[in-house]
């Protein structure tokens, strides 16, 4: 399923946890609208990915963060090499709905290191006090009450170690993003700090930025 050169462009584009219309997904991949309905079809067919009509248009997003981590972890196996758009993921990208790259790692280093991280196993333990931050940031999160778990250890495909998923690293991510300190690169999962997000991510979360920031 995963083999199809295609069907993995698209899959990457859905990477980035949000909606795309089936029309930008066939764009991506170079490919016609029909073409990419038949692939939509077979990725349907194995739940990778959700479908809703907006419209006249069908939208499609990943199924869930376990599909996203799943994908992550296979990229390890098959990094992209040799490319500007490589290295950009590399260095600060999203994954699903979360940090990933090397300011992705950079930041899970960061909180564990002021103690607002433990990693127990496969997840990490937040504490008290990345609560309280999350929620002086306008970003709350809810110790229970939800599916998704609060945080895991997703293995980065570009670093090698893991970064943080779950719903806390959905909202360190919303943190960053609503807050300006990183910029989307158009057409990408790519991110770019931002000129007041490397004093800003320094001072709140203790971030040594790694080569390039």
């Amino acid at each position: 399923m995963l083999a199809d050169p295609s069907r993995n462009a698209m899959l990457d584009v859905l990477l980035d946890g949000r909606a795309h219309a089936i029309g930008v997904l066939a764009q991506r991949a170079a490919i016609s609208a029909a073409t990419a309905s038949s692939h939509l079809g077979r990725l349907l067919e194995a739940r990778l990915v959700d479908v809703a009509t907006v419209g006249r248009e069908r939208h499609v997003r990943l199924a869930g963060p376990d599909v996203a981590e799943l994908l992550e972890r296979l990229a390890v196996l098959a990094a992209p090499v040799g490319s500007s758009r490589a290295a950009e993921l590399r260095f600060a990208r999203t994954c699903y709905d979360h940090l990933a790259g090397a300011l992705g790692v950079a930041v899970r280093a960061a909180l564990v290191q002021r103690g607002w991280l433990h990693a127990t196993g496969d997840s990490f333990e937040p504490a008290p006090a990345l609560f309280a931050w999350l929620a002086e940031q306008g970003h709350p999160v809810e110790i229970a009450g939800h599916r998704r778990p609060l945080s895991r250890a997703c293995l980065d495909w570009s670093e090698r170690v893991p970064h943080v998923a779950g719903r806390i690293g959905a909202a360190i991510a919303a943190v960053v993003v609503d807050a300006g300190w990183v910029s989307r690169v158009r057409g990408t999962r790519a991110l770019r700090i931002t000129s007041r997000g490397r004093p800003a991510m320094a001072r709140e979360l203790g971030v040594a930025f790694p080569h390039r920031a």
